[in-house]
């Protein structure tokens, strides 16, 4: 056994809750192990299955017609569909149109968090908006 794989079992918390960790660097240190628990088995199994997912989604879109169906019976359907989506090349325009127009329908309802966060560092204050705290955890590795 190597030095690596003893100290792993001298210092292996794996099983003790969250809650009965003896102190949060050893709640930091099982977060870490986790994470690169899951990196692996990411890495190492999801990686070659979405890659064969995406090469046999490519096979059927390019051999389906729009608007067939396929269906095996215990086993699934699948379909060819197209539709039509946006892409903005003059957002100048598009935003003068949807003013012109009053057409703000064709924008989602959400506000960009960053300026609004400097808006409010500044003092000022956004008609029709208040800020609400949200708790974020960050986890970094050193």
């Amino acid at each position: 056994m190597s030095a690596a794989e003893k100290l792993k079992e001298e210092f292996d918390i794996s099983d003790i809750p969250a809650s009965e960790l003896p102190d949060r660097k050893a709640v930091v240190t099982e977060l870490f192990r986790v994470r690169r628990e899951i990196a692996l088995i990411e890495a190492e199994q999801l990686k070659a299955l979405k890659e064969r997912k995406t090469e046999l989604e490519n096979y059927l879109k390019a051999t389906l017609e729009v608007g067939e169906k396929v269906a095996y019976v215990g086993i699934g359907a699948v379909s060819m569909s197209e539709e039509t989506q946006p892409s903005v090349t003059d957002w100048d325009a598009l935003y003068e149109h949807i003013k012109d127009n009053d057409a703000f329908y064709l924008l989602q309802r959400k506000v960009n968090a960053a300026p609004f966060r400097e808006l409010i560092s500044m003092g000022d204050s956004l008609a029709g908006v208040k800020p609400v705290q949200v708790r974020k955890l960050s986890v970094r590795k050193n």
